[in-house]
């Protein structure tokens, strides 16, 4: 027997024995089953419906309580692969991923299909974020209203620069009245440190919170450690390109001193009596071919260097293409003006 069948059936069983125990208490039941009419019809649709092994992992490994897992499985979550995810979930904006919605037309959870290994903790993360969803569309107004005072007391405490303020306002954008929905799902799935009344407002749907933010931190590590590399190597490559810079300046004007300086040598050589002892003539050759020595050994250092820059300037590259990777993994369509590009440069083998 499954959890959800034990949890419908001691419903059952408390309705059977109110009814037995109240004789003529029939007015005061029947004021019971229209006021708990959604939750009825909740348990009923979660009793009926054939938890697939990939949503009960979900369960599990989000850490959702009895309550939590009754509210996904009454939303018939479904996993949807990425070529039909838009017919359910849409958002056409670039750098905005969409991985699964609650849809109030048919109050079902879609949830996207994530193939990719490195990011399937998020998966767990969005079933419970809409699933979230499911429990305050069935909240009453004074009970949004409430929540909604803890939410915002939550929120300000992240302080401005935190990612997500950026996000609620992109959510906002899409749809102003998404604020705080938004962040009832957001910060119960994400935000480790929370006020003590909301913490407990979430025990309710959740037997252990901090295993859902962990899933939520582990697949952020991956794109901060991604963004780390990128601004890093960036940052380089813009150090190198002015080092570089700075040699191919040094070496151009040795390089053309050093011309000149041969060319008015050979006229001067092969003027009769241009030099007045082969001693002179030996001691400003040698110092001329320790000069193009020196500007040689300058332009094989500019080449190393150079050489460098364009292997860091491919590893640039490949990590682009990483990131471009696990956005499409997200369901995130990038701008080109999302990648990080190397500095304008002149270099050339």
């Amino acid at each position: 027997m499954s959890a959800v069948s034990r949890i419908v059936r001691a419903g059952v069983a408390v309705l059977a024995v109110g009814a037995l125990a109240l004789q003529g208490g029939a007015a005061w039941g029947a004021v019971w089953v229209v006021e708990n009419q959604q939750n009825l019809k909740d348990r009923l649709v979660a009793y009926q419906f054939e938890t697939p092994a990939e949503i009960q992992s979900y369960i599990e490994l989000s850490g959702l309580s009895d309550a939590g897992s009754l509210y996904l499985r009454t939303s018939l979550p479904r996993v949807v692969p990425a070529y039909e995810f838009d017919r359910y979930c849409t958002r056409n904006e670039p750098g905005i991923g969409v991985l699964g919605c609650y849809t109030l037309r048919d109050r079902r959870i879609y949830l996207y299909d994530v193939t990719d290994p490195r990011l399937q903790a998020i998966e767990p993360v969005v079933a419970a974020h809409e699933m979230l969803h499911a429990v305050w569309f069935r909240k009453t107004t004074q009970e949004q209203q409430d929540l909604a005072v803890l939410l915002e007391e939550a929120f300000a405490a992240l302080g401005p620069d935190h990612q997500l303020v950026e996000r609620i306002a992109s959510y906002e954008a899409d749809n102003p009245a998404s604020r705080i929905p938004e962040l009832y799902s957001i910060v119960g799935t994400e935000i480790r440190d929370i006020p003590a009344d909301l913490e407990e407002h979430y025990t309710q749907y959740f037997g252990d919170r901090s295993r859902v933010v962990d899933l939520a931190d582990e697949v952020y590590r991956v794109f901060d450690t991604l963004q780390g590399e990128l601004e890093a190597l960036s940052n380089e490559l813009q150090s190198r390109n002015a080092e570089i810079e700075g040699l191919r300046f040094t070496y151009e004007e040795a390089s053309a001193a050093l011309s000149r300086d041969i060319r008015a040598f050979n006229e001067k050589a092969s003027t009769p009596g241009g030099f007045p002892s082969k001693s002179e003539f030996e001691s400003v050759r040698s110092a001329l071919v320790e000069r193009q020595q020196r500007v040689e050994s300058m332009r094989i250092a500019l080449q190393t260097k150079i050489a460098e820059y364009n292997a860091l300037l491919e590893e640039l590259t490949v990590l682009n293409e990483e990131v471009s990777e696990l956005n499409q993994g997200i369901n995130v369509t990038l701008e080109a003006k999302d990648e990080l590009e190397a500095p304008e440069t002149n270099i050339e083998d």
